[in-house]
This record gives structure tokens, C-alpha cells and sequence, in this order.
């Protein structure tokens, strides 16, 4: 019998259930485990570009969103999709012969939760602060609950093991060569560097906003780094002090330049600011379903450092919240980040083994 596990991780919809996936796949393979990984996503073009952009095979169920909650001819073309993906992942399951099968969230996981009388381990992994109504389903299925926070509403505290939420590795280095890295030309400009991230939904608002409050007399000593708005290589100035860079997957160069981050409230994210000690204005976003941003973002500065600004208030408190942020300082150096996502990792992968078919393999945390 083979010693390698076999982990099938479903994770599709957005940035925010993706990442946390391949991170822990790449933290894997980093570390030499015994496993094969296999990831499995939906059909929309978005995920499909998130995968491809992360030069990640995986394979594709035909279904782009839950079939719950919308009505007409388009909840009768998610059921369709929605039978055909049973029936797909049921095949799935039986070709790929996974020892556990994971669940990162989203619309993706319900069909899986549907087939948790099979005899194949699962657990799902809840980044956000609030469960989802995917994890909320997987939990009444009896399927075993991992968290990426201490706390999470709609579920009971003896019913979930935190673990963090997997985070991608980032190597910090001199500012001169992130700044040539990014396309900078000359000498890196000797001011203080905000990195403005939006996510995968909900980011032009902010962008707009950033660029807007960035014309501030007392923001001029700032550059905004809008990552993901400019699609060409090297950077692209707007303004004298808002500069556009390409999306990558590989923020190293982004986080060495920045001394802070304007960002929605993804679980991802956040866990990357906490990691790699970055303080950050947190604006969450207002269409986040159960309002799960701000939740983030209020357990964010339980461990992080930063301020919450939403867009109902006005934009004198977000420069405000800019100017109070910039002044707190990164403290991590490549040796502390590199340990507190080991940990998360090693929790992660820990608890897959303990539900998986195998059990073995269990790796020390900090």
C-alpha cells in the first residue's frame, strides 16, 4: 500500500477560498509530506483565471454558484448544473480515490456536503469570521469543522478546531531590488509606501476611493501601490503618489516596500498582514454576505494593527486613519514570518491527518 495521501481540495469561487488552498498545497510540497494533492474549482472565468495566474492544474465542475437564493430560468440552470456536479464529483471521487477531501467554502462545497455518506473522510476549513451557509451545511452534515479564527459566529465553540488560515510564502528583502523587481526605475523613492489591495470582488470602489484621498496635502509624502489595476509589466504612474502594479501571486517584492496596506477584509488577506507584521487600514466590503468583512476585521485588531474605516463615513476619517496607520512600523523579519506560517500550516495539515483514512505523519507546531 502506498504511503502518500491523497488530498482532494475544493476550492473555488474567490481569491479568498483559493489561495488559502494553494498556499497549504505549496507548503506541502516545500516540505517534502507524503501527499498528492488534487484541486477542484468551479466554472466561473474567475476562478479558472485565479488557477491559471497560479499555474495550478485543477479540475472543473460544471457549476457557477449555488442554486439557492436565486429565482426563474437562472435557479433552473443552477439545479441543472448543480445535478450534473453531483454526478461529476461523485466520478471524481471514485477516479482520484482520495484518503480525505477538504472543503475551502463557497457555493463549491455543497455538492460534497450532499455526498458525505460516502465513505471518504472530509473536514471544511472556514476562513471568515462568520460561517458560511456552505460551512453552516457541512457542520449539520456532521462534517468536521477547522476555523481560520478563534472564534466563529453561527457555530458552537465545541464544534470547530481552529487552525489559522494558510497563508502564501513571502521573502523579504532589500528595498532597492523589491522596488527594481516591481519595474521601478532609479533609486526607490524615499517615501512611506502603502500597499492597496482589493481582492478579487469589490476592489474598484476602493481603488477609486484610495485614488481620490491620495490627492490630500498630507498625503503627499505617501506612494499607493494599487496592485492588480495595471495589467502591463513594471508600474504605472497616476499620479505623483498613486502608482499602478501588475496582479502576481508573489507579493514579496510588494510587502519589502510596503510599511503599511489599505485592504478589504478577506480572511486571507488579514492573515497575511498578521503574519508578516504588516499594520493596515481595514475597509471592508459592504456586500460581504453577513457582513463577514467587518467581522474579520474587528478579530484582525486583536492581533494585528491597524484601523477599520467604513465607506459610509466620510473621507476626511479615512485620511485620518492613513496618517495614524503609516506611523506604526513592521517588526517581522524573514525568520518570525517563516515560523508563524509553518504553524498555521503544520495545525492545517495535523488536522487533516487526524480525519484522513491514514492518521499518520503528524508534524511538531511552534
Amino acid at each position: 500500500m502506498s504511503n502518500t495521501l491523497k488530498i482532494m481540495f475544493v476550492a473555488g469561487g474567490t481569491g479568498g477560498h483559493i489561495l488559502p488552498a494553494v498556499s497549504l498545497g505549496d507548503w506541502i510540497r516545500e516540505n517534502n509530506l507524503p501527499a498528492e494533492v488534487g484541486y477542484l474549482c468551479g466554472s466561473r472565468e474567475l476562478e479558472r483565471k485565479i488557477y491559471k495566474a497560479l499555474h495550478v492544474d485543477h479540475a472543473i465542475l460544471p457549476l457557477s454558484g449555488s442554486p439557492f437564493g436565486v429565482k426563474g430560468v437562472r435557479s433552473i440552470l443552477r439545479w441543472k448544473e448543480f445535478i450534473f456536479s453531483l454526478v461529476k464529483a461523485h466520478k471524481l471521487i471514485k477516479e482520484f480515490k482520495p484518503n480525505v477531501i477538504v472543503l475551502f467554502g463557497g457555493y463549491l462545497s455543497v455538492p460534497f456536503a450532499l455526498l458525505s455518506f460516502l465513505n471518504v473522510p472530509m473536514i471544511a476549513h472556514e476562513q471568515n469570521a462568520i460561517a458560511g451557509k456552505a460551512t453552516r451545511l457541512c457542520s449539520k452534515r456532521k462534517i468536521p469543522i477547522i476555523t481560520g479564527w478563534n472564534e466563529c459566529l453561527y457555530l458552537d465553540k465545541k464544534s470547530f478546531m481552529p487552525v489559522g488560515v494558510p497563508v502564501r510564502r513571502i521573502n523579504l528583502m532589500d528595498r532597492q531590488k523589491a522596488w527594481e523587481l516591481l519595474g521601478g526605475k532609479g533609486i526607490v523613492p524615499s517615501k512611506i509606501f502603502a500597499l492597496v489591495m482589493g481582492g478579487s470582488i469589490g476592489g474598484k470602489p476602493l481603488m477609486q476611493t484610495i485614488t481620490e484621498v491620495a490627492k490630500h496635502d498630507s498625503l503627499k509624502d505617501h506612494i499607493f501601490m494599487l496592485v492588480g489595476t495595471n495589467e502591463k509589466s513594471g508600474v504605472q504612474w497616476l499620479s505623483s503618489n498613486v502608482v499602478a502594479i501588475p496582479p502576481s501571486w508573489d507579493l514579496s517584492a510588494h510587502f519589502s516596500l510596503a510599511h503599511y496596506a489599505v485592504t478589504r477584509c478577506g480572511a486571507s488577506t488579514l492573515s497575511e498582514l498578521i503574519c508578516y507584521d504588516v499594520p493596515g487600514v481595514l475597509i471592508p466590503w459592504e456586500g460581504a454576505s453577513d457582513d463577514h468583512q467587518l467581522a474579520n476585521a474587528k478579530l484582525f485588531l486583536r492581533s494585528g494593527k491597524g484601523r477599520i474605516w467604513r465607506e459610509s463615513e466620510n473621507i476626511e476619517l479615512l485620511e485620518a486613519a492613513l496618517l495614524e496607520v503609516s506611523d506604526m512600523r513592521k517588526l517581522c523579519n524573514n525568520g518570525g514570518c517563516d515560523i508563524k506560517r509553518n504553524d498555521i500550516c503544520a495545525r492545517f495539515w495535523n488536522a487533516i491527518l487526524s480525519f484522513s483514512t491514514k492518521g499518520e505523519g503528524s508534524i511538531e507546531c511552534a
